[in-house]
């Protein structure tokens, strides 16, 4: 039987003294979704993107990104035996409601297995199952025209980390996810004001004014152009497939007359694992 450790991967880490900007700017940078936090060598916690993005836009204080600490906001980690099968670890990961496991202990992090990982276990080894009896019917939306502290709130609400933005035809045209917010915010948190003072103070409130940037930047200006669609009646291993040539973690699914039925995302599909 195939185990956890031969599907896993090494986790990428960061400092605890850290700051909620470079835990951003890692993020970006790597194109990652979460990491490992360690103090003295050993792992304390893990801190994920959208951990970060439902902290940054509901939290209503003025810090700054680069004065809050990644203790406020990071998680404990969930270890679990190497020689677990992929099945079990999906079990695990939807009672749970996390999207990854670690392999070892508090002295030592030996490997991570993430909700990808299990996508790329499940598109080398698939099956007859099909999107429409795993896909989510229920997705939330935006309109191209929406203000950003509109989308944002919704999200917040809703407490997902990426929405659909449709246009005024209810076609959907993009994606607008925390990646996307936290570019916006390390841009406009390295911009100076007319005292010289850097904005990352302002940044979590413009999100959500509707006065400044919130209410005067649109959706169809923030998000990322292009939905990735699949068919309700293909199987799982075809969403597998576009989820991980796309780098993305969810596919738009269309029914019979091409209209938006609902999502399959990497959720999903570890849930099918698990079943």
């Amino acid at each position: 039987m195939l185990s956890i450790n031969k599907i896993s991967n090494k986790p990428i880490h960061i400092l605890k003294n850290s700051t909620i900007s470079d835990v951003i700017k890692k993020l970006l940078e790597s194109r990652l979704s979460r990491l490992i936090v360690v103090e003295n060598g050993a792992p304390v916690g893990i801190i994920t993107e959208k951990d970060i993005g439902l902290f940054l836009f509901s939290e209503t204080s003025r810090q700054g990104l680069d004065d809050i600490p990644i203790s406020k906001i990071m998680k404990p980690i969930l270890f679990v035996e190497e020689g677990l099968s992929p099945k079990e670890s999906a079990k695990i990961m939807v009672e749970r409601g996390v999207s990854s496991l670690a392999l070892g202990s508090q002295e030592e992090i030996k490997g991570i297995i993430t909700k990808t990982d299990l996508v790329k276990h499940f598109l080398e080894n698939p099956n007859e199952k099909t999107i429409v009896d795993y896909m989510t019917h229920e997705y939330v939306f935006t309109h191209s025209a929406a203000p950003l502290y509109k989308v944002v709130r919704k999200m917040l609400e809703n407490k997902v980390s990426r929405i659909i933005v449709k246009n005024q035809n209810e076609e959907p045209i993009g994606i607008i996810s925390f990646r996307d917010l936290f570019r916006i915010s390390i841009e406009l948190g390295s911009e100076e004001d007319d005292t010289g003072f850097t904005l990352s103070d302002q940044i979590r409130e413009g999100f959500l004014s509707k006065d400044g940037f919130g209410d005067i930047s649109l959706a169809k200006e923030v998000m990322t152009k292009g939905i990735v669609s699949i068919k309700f009646n293909e199987k799982i291993s075809n969403a597998c497939k576009l989820i991980l040539e796309n780098n993305i973690s969810g596919l738009v699914v269309l029914d019979g007359n091409n209209s938006i039925a609902g999502i399959i995302s990497k959720t999903d599909i570890v849930k099918a694992i698990a079943n």
